[in-house]
Parts: structure tokens; C-alpha cells; sequence
């Protein structure tokens, strides 16, 4: 299998996935946050309640994991290939950076705090933490965005670069060098 063919479909499945994972965000913020923190600590009972069989981390961490490794095959696949390596790489910052590290190291602590250690606080704690969830939420669907189009730029690059591999291989392409 040629080099681009590869690049192209480890490529296209990265930003098939990227934009999957972006648009559940989306649909978690506006399907799930507005009940989840309209009237704390109330609503977070009933959002307990709610999510009794399936959780936001139960879709999202497997998802995550599955779209860092088709970023990790389409970076190492844009390196090997020489095609679309900066927007594959820059998507690979944006999904690191604000997908999984602003995930892991802030958000899911807090989290833990509304779902897990809520009696422990006070309201006001409880409203304090949902506000910095608020705020590193918007900047992680601002990077969400940056890595959806970061990648299907880097797809739509490696797709022309193997149309013009393809033009330049043809006889009559040849024939006009």
C-alpha cells in the first residue's frame, strides 16, 4: 500500500473521529450541562440519577482514548508519508493539550467535587466549582474545534497531495514534462 494511501485513511479516520468527538461535546453542553447545574445542589441529584447506568466519563474517556490513538497513527503516518505532518501535528497539540490534559488534570477533579465529594462543600463551593467548570469546558470546545479542523485539514492536504502524485503519474502528465 502506497505511503499516501496510508497517510490518507489514517488521516480521514483521525478527523471522522475528531469531529465525532466535537459534535458530542457540543451535545453534552447543550443537552446535559443546563440540567446538570441549573439549581446546585439539587440538579446534580437528579443529574446522579440520571446518569445511574451511563455516564459522561463512561462515552467520553473511551472515545477520548480511541481518538488519541487515530491521532497518534495519523501523526505517525503524516511523518512517514511527508504529507500534511504540521496540520496533523498542530491537531495533535490542540487534542493533548485541551482534550485530554485540561481534562485530566483540572476538570475531572472537579467534577469528582459536584458528583462524588458534593456533601463535603458548601453551596457556594458548589456554584465556585461549576463556574471554573464552565469556563475550562468553553476553552476545551474552543480546542475541540481547532482539533476537528486541524485534522480535516490535514486529510483534505493529504488527499491532494496524492491526486497530484497521481496526475503527475499518468503518460500524459509525463509525456507534457
Amino acid at each position: 500500500m502506497p505511503k499516501l494511501t496510508v497517510a490518507l485513511t489514517a488521516a480521514t479516520v483521525y478527523a471522522a473521529l475528531a469531529i465525532l468527538v466535537f459534535c458530542t461535546m457540543i451535545s453534552e453542553t447543550v443537552f446535559l450541562y443546563p440540567n446538570y447545574f441549573h439549581d446546585i445542589p439539587n440538579s446534580l441529584i437528579v443529574a446522579d440519577e440520571f446518569t445511574a447506568v451511563v455516564s459522561v466519563g463512561s462515552v467520553m474517556r473511551p472515545l477520548g482514548a480511541v481518538l488519541t490513538l487515530s491521532a497518534l497513527v495519523a501523526t505517525a503516518a503524516s511523518l512517514w508519508s511527508r504529507t500534511a505532518r504540521t496540520w496533523t501535528l498542530a491537531s495533535l497539540a490542540a487534542l493533548v493539550s485541551g482534550l485530554f490534559l485540561l481534562s485530566a488534570l483540572y476538570l475531572w477533579e472537579r467534577w469528582t467535587i459536584l458528583f462524588d465529594d458534593r456533601d463535603q462543600y458548601t453551596v457556594e463551593e458548589l456554584n465556585r466549582t461549576v463556574q471554573e467548570i464552565e469556563v475550562a469546558h468553553a476553552i476545551r470546545i474552543l480546542l475541540g474545534a481547532v482539533t476537528a479542523l486541524f485534522a480535516v485539514m490535514a486529510a483534505l492536504r493529504t488527499y491532494r497531495s496524492r491526486l497530484l502524485g497521481n496526475v503527475e503519474q499518468t503518460p500524459l502528465a509525463t509525456s507534457l514534462h
